[in-house]
């Protein structure tokens, strides 16, 4: 029987000891838990904060855009009614005069864009040779005419 009781007391002991063990374990799970979940609180504060910082720039600067597009149409408008208060459209000749303006800096706007074109042409031609030589000289395998392994 005293045989029965120590092996009893040392099957207690044992599982005092995995008791014992395991609450440790679930300690520092609780306090891994308790470290993560302070960590993604930190993050997410800091998410909002720059969401929030976000959306007041984004609100600034879309009032300045508004303040920017009214002065620049405000401009506009003011040059073209100081421009117009300066002709003498009061007469036919007024008029065709000033249609005759009109037309001319019509002209000149279109042949500066077609100049532009052109030259946005020319600088597409020039940079696509210009890559297609870049491309051959870093991968001369791929250059049209192979060169004879025997020279």
């Amino acid at each position: 029987m005293t045989q029965d009781i120590t092996r009893w007391l040392t099957e207690i002991r044992t599982l005092q000891q995995q008791l014992e063990t395991v609450r440790q374990e679930r300690d520092q799970a609780y306090q891994s838990a308790a470290n993560w979940r302070q960590l993604y609180d930190a993050e997410a504060k800091q998410r909002r904060e720059e969401v929030e910082t976000s959306k007041a720039t984004e609100a600034t600067l879309r009032t300045e855009l508004s303040t920017l597009r009214s002065h620049h149409t405000d401009a506009i408008a003011a040059e073209l009614e100081n421009h117009l208060d300066s002709t003498n459209l009061d007469s036919i000749e007024g008029l065709r005069a000033e249609l005759i303006k009109a037309l001319q800096t019509c002209d000149q706007l279109q042949n500066a864009l077609n100049a532009e074109k052109y030259d946005h042409a020319e600088t597409r031609k020039t940079l696509t040779s210009a890559l297609g030589e870049a491309i051959d000289a870093f991968h001369p395998s791929s250059s049209l005419v192979k060169q004879d392994p025997a020279e």
